[in-house]
């Protein structure tokens, strides 16, 4: 799994704890995590990453005084289309959100990403279908010219990072 999924895992990680920690070392976490269970499942494979992350940010929490983090975070720029995107992403339900972000962002097939949430094919579409509809809803008030557009590669463009998923 970890030859066949490296790529997935610095990705996953990457986006998932954008600049708390290095996504190669996260991966490498993930892959340590998974070495006890015999045959891992992407389901397994998300659940290491999601603990890793989670790991790393408390960590992080533990190393940075307050002044810090609130310093760092005060950059500003100019709004985008990205910071948009990201928006609507965070005001969706959890498990859609999680599904277009395993689709868009780690760059999992459909039955890939079903498998990752546990769900059947039949679930994952009727999923897909719902979250698709409600992000396209709130993106058409928020920018409607990009309404119209198909909605992978929007929001495959607002992911945080450099590193992207090698399909084979």
């Amino acid at each position: 799994m970890a030859t066949r999924h490296r790529s997935l895992a610095v990705t996953a990680c990457e986006w998932r704890a954008f600049e708390v920690a290095d996504p190669e070392q996260l991966a490498d976490a993930v892959f340590d995590r998974l070495v006890s269970n015999p045959d891992p499942d992407l389901a397994d494979f998300y659940e290491a990453v999601n603990e890793v992350v989670y790991q790393a940010y408390l960590r992080q929490a533990s190393t940075v005084s307050m002044i810090e983090r609130l310093s760092s975070s005060m950059q500003f720029h100019k709004p985008g289309v990205d910071d948009e995107i990201i928006t609507i992403l965070s005001q969706l339900r959890t498990k859609h959100r999680d599904l277009l972000q395993l689709r868009y962002w780690d760059s999992l097939s459909e039955v890939e990403a079903a498998e990752a949430l546990r769900l059947s094919e039949e679930d994952f579409a009727t999923r897909q279908a719902k979250a698709e509809s409600r992000f396209r809803k709130r993106l058409s008030k928020r920018a409607p010219v990009l309404a119209q557009e198909p909605l992978g590669p929007i929001i495959a463009g607002a992911k945080p990072g450099r590193y992207h998923r090698n399909v084979a």
